[in-house]
């Protein structure tokens, strides 16, 4: 598996998908067009380069301080 999250444009997630707005080959889609999920055994392919994707998320707890 490799990292492209810096060379993908993509939304918000929604649950088990993510929309992607502009894969890493440089081809935009509309949003929700190509959507990607969180299983590798349903992975999606880019119609321009054949690229395949899914995505995993990662959360991040911040303490602010006044």
């Amino acid at each position: 598996m490799k990292d492209v999250t810096k060379q993908v444009t993509f939304g918000n997630p929604d649950d088990e998908y993510l929309q992607i707005i502009e894969c890493v080959c440089g081809k935009a889609f509309n949003w929700w067009e190509f959507i990607i999920s969180i299983y590798e055994d349903s992975a999606r392919q880019c119609s321009n380069c054949g690229r395949k994707f899914i995505f995993k998320q990662e959360v991040k707890i911040y303490e602010i301080e006044d």
